[in-house]
């Protein structure tokens, strides 16, 4: 059975596994200084989280969901900038880092552990994230829906989801892993509504896991913003 950089044999449960990689290290993703920074600016190489903030520059007070928070980086900038916003996570490890590293730097974060695949949203958001999580999920049809119909006319989804255009890496095959096409679920679910961004980064060179071997990746980025 192959290994990852942390020992893991396939098949784990995805909930296992986040559980693991996030005691492994103090902050397993967004290791650099500008994890929490609120600036676009600060962000030349994510296109994603440039168009975010650049969103909510003209609109305070947001109601904000992040699916699949991880240990919180996006929910924590976004309450460092005054809005409203409900992270939720799979992981428990995560979790608890999340409220953790929320109270670091003095900013409240609604933290809940649950399985998207039966997470049912709390009202409408005006901006819903779901970032790497997608292609965990084997029937994306129900967290896409339940996605866009918790999101307020004008509001706005921000996705992404590795893609087939590549296979899924080795060091990746320790969960079952789900992506899709290019032309697939997320891009036809969000065909009527108005799309601000969309692109296909294609083989991109994985730089977050130091502790795996090298490989890379093929994403679907998507910002769509529901029609009013």
């Amino acid at each position: 059975m192959p290994l990852t950089g942390h020992g893991f044999r396939h098949q784990m449960s995805t909930r296992d596994y986040f559980d693991e990689l996030y005691r492994s290290e103090s902050h397993y993703w967004w290791r650099h200084d500008v994890r929490y920074e609120t600036q676009a600016s600060a962000f030349p190489f994510s296109l994603l989280t440039q168009l975010t903030l650049r969103f909510l520059e003209d609109r305070p007070g947001q109601r904000v969901l992040d699916l699949g928070a991880g240990e919180g980086s996006d929910s924590i900038r976004l309450a460092l900038l005054g809005h409203d916003v409900s992270a939720v996570e799979i992981s428990k490890v995560g979790a608890d880092k999340i409220r953790c590293f929320a109270a670091e730097v003095n900013v409240q974060v609604r933290v809940q552990v649950a399985d998207l695949m039966t997470y049912q949203p709390d009202g409408e958001f005006d901006l819903i994230i779901c970032n790497g999580v997608l292609h965990y999920i084997p029937d994306k049809a129900v967290v896409v829906d339940r996605m866009q119909a918790a999101t307020r006319p004008g509001g706005i989804n921000v996705i992404s989801a590795w893609s087939t255009y590549t296979p899924v890496p080795e060091c990746h095959t320790v969960v079952p892993v789900y992506c899709d096409d290019e032309d697939g679920l997320i891009t036809g679910r969000y065909a009527p509504w108005i799309t601000r961004l969309l692109y296909f980064e294609r083989e991109k060179k994985e730089s977050a896991h130091a502790d795996m071997q090298p490989h890379s990746h093929s994403h679907i980025k998507l910002i769509a913003q529901k029609p009013r």
